[in-house]
């Protein structure tokens, strides 16, 4: 994306943002999956609705609180690092590391890993609640931050790591200047994100109850506040309006269940996995966000697990890793 302008809410759609036509590389049909029946009943790793969970409400984070979501973002971690990552913790081409920064380190298994690999870096983890794990190296440590708010710390970092902040209201932008001014000169600031719209390339998506849904809930998103949901298209331009050099943007696809041939086929059937739970954080943007009836809520997340388990719907979620260095002579 180019420009530097404000971005308006219909300029964030795909079609607007350039990913209309997005493309995942290796991504085929598997046509064994094809023989699937078309909406059949979701077994105990799609949606599941259960609408007593409690969540934050500070209006700063819109998916659930409690052990479950804790267990489901670590089993995410594990298929953004294993299948969309490669293996990888981080792409950007680090050099000597002494200082680290997570933002929203969620459970804090991104920073317990890297510092277990980096023992000779310092790793802290910051989110608006303070993660509990079992065990903690001595170089990793956590803290009680809203990264939205001014960033005061003992000394400038050399990666500072953010990953799937889109469902929190914040601007980007402003979180770009602050990694930036808290970067020592020639560190690195990296994204891991994933656009909020379920895409397809062949139509079978459209019309769907899981279309719908995924739809309806970033509109709630941006109805609560999170006027950048879908801002991720612009990231590369903004790091670079900022002053970050070498910027990078990777291209990866997230399908929403098992119909891709090959390694494909098992990251889909993870993803699937991971949905599990999703089905009350959809709910409560409904409810919260567009004040769609509870009953009208409940019968579209029932439809869309419907949905998420048939094969013959091609849909997945456009992912981009950015990373971006700033200048040494900063």
């Amino acid at each position: 994306m180019t420009g530097t302008k404000e971005t308006e809410w219909s300029e964030t759609t795909p079609e607007a943002a350039g990913l209309a036509d997005f493309k995942v590389p290796g991504f085929e049909v598997d046509d064994v999956s094809e023989t699937a029946s078309p909406g059949k009943p979701p077994k105990n790793d799609s949606l599941v609705l259960d609408t007593s969970r409690p969540f934050n409400e500070t209006g700063k984070y819109f998916l659930p609180n409690d052990e479950a979501e804790l267990s489901r973002l670590n089993y995410q971690h594990a298929i953004w690092t294993t299948h969309l990552l490669d293996g990888d913790l981080f792409k950007a081409p680090l050099g000597e590391v002494s200082h680290v920064l997570d933002v929203g380190t969620g459970t804090g298994i991104w920073a317990l890993e890297f510092a277990k690999a980096y023992s000779n870096a310092k790793v802290l983890g910051i989110d608006i609640s303070k993660p509990s794990p079992l065990e903690v190296p001595p170089n990793c440590n956590f803290g009680v931050k809203d990264f939205t708010e001014r960033w005061e710390y003992a000394q400038k970092f050399d990666l500072i790591h953010c990953r799937l902040l889109f469902t929190i209201p914040h601007d980007p932008r402003a979180l770009m200047q602050q990694a930036y001014d808290w970067l020592e000169p020639g560190g690195y600031l990296e994204f891991h994100e994933m656009y909020g719209e379920l895409m397809d390339f062949d139509g079978t998506v459209r019309g769907t109850a899981l279309a719908k849904l995924s739809s309806s809930g970033v509109t709630a998103m941006h109805r609560l506040g999170n006027k950048n949901v879908l801002a991720l298209p612009f990231f590369k331009q903004w790091m670079a309006d900022v002053g970050f050099e070498n910027v990078v943007e990777l291209h990866r696809g997230l399908p929403c269940n098992g119909w891709p041939k090959g390694t494909h086929k098992l990251v889909g059937e993870l993803q699937m996995k991971s949905a599990s739970g999703m089905g009350d954080a959809y709910y409560h943007l409904l409810t919260k966000g567009l004040e769609m009836p509870p009953e009208e809520a409940a019968e579209l997340v029932q439809k869309a697990a419907e949905d998420i388990s048939n094969t013959n719907i091609h849909g997945y979620f456009p992912v981009f890793i950015v990373f971006g260095r700033k200048p040494l002579a900063s």
